[in-house]
């Protein structure tokens, strides 16, 4: 962009395990989350890198990656087990200039109880956290989706420091990631239907429409009801016994 104006990135990578937070780019360092005068809320103190170029942003991307908490659980042998958010600022002239954010969030999974059947007390946790943190999450934002003027966002730490992303004048992108792998149906049916609700479909007097989706044809189709639980523990017996898994063992009405 021409003009006299000087601009600024910077990034900064931290990580949501259970009640913690932790600074990724700077040796896990425990950091808390305040809310300043304005009402945003950010984790302190906290390292922020200035990067030059495109690809200073993504070698500090894949860093904090690589760099997240990780184990084995029922589903993948190296789990995410915690919350990223990496935030990307954009400053225009001098400190206290005019400033944007982007906060790019990937997210742990969700996980069945029959997914941590062989995992100690301290993982157990660690699921239950996770799984009510996204449940926060995903009722934010099928809140604001909604337009809803009260969003509950401190239910949780994931929500309270995404707080900005549920204000007026932002925008929210949800993308779902499944697989194409018919081992993995039950959980790419789970994170669409989650996907769903908090798009707001299936509610109000619309009978199920997209509040995002607009021109063209949407097609929905009924895959009837699927046993999640029973085709986990299946995956786990077949796991024990050394016979290799050839799929869910379902097909669709």
């Amino acid at each position: 962009e021409g003009g006299d104006h000087d601009f600024t990135v910077t990034v900064s990578c931290v990580e949501l395990a259970g009640d913690k937070c932790r600074d990724i780019l700077h040796e896990g360092r425990s950091v808390q989350l305040l809310t300043g005068k304005n009402g945003e809320v950010s984790p302190y103190p906290v390292v922020e890198v200035p990067v030059s170029s495109p690809e200073d942003l993504l070698s500090f991307v894949r860093l904090a990656a690589s760099l997240r908490a990780t184990e084995a659980t029922g589903v993948h042998d190296h789990s995410s087990r915690s919350h990223a958010i990496c935030r990307i600022f954009v400053r225009r002239g001098p400190v206290g200039g005019h400033e944007g954010m982007l906060q790019l969030v990937d997210l742990a999974g969700t996980e069945h109880r029959v997914d941590s059947a062989e995992h100690d007390a301290q993982r157990r946790k660690e699921g239950a956290q996770i799984n009510s943190s996204l449940a926060s999450l995903k009722e934010c934002i099928r809140l604001r989706a909604a337009g809803d003027k009260f969003v509950p966002f401190r239910k949780c730490k994931l929500t309270h420091m995404l707080r900005a992303a549920f204000s007026e004048g932002s925008a929210t992108v949800v993308i779902a990631t499944v697989s194409p792998a018919a081992k993995d149906t039950e959980q790419s049916l789970n994170t669409l239907r989650h996907a769903c609700i908090m798009d707001g479909q299936g509610q109000g007097a619309d009978g199920g429409a997209s509040s995002h989706v607009t021109g063209g044809q949407t097609t929905r189709q009924d895959l009837g009801e699927i046993d999640v639980t029973g085709i986990a523990r299946e995956r786990i017996r077949k796991k024990k016994a050394g016979i290799a898994d050839d799929g869910p063992g379902w097909a669709p009405p």
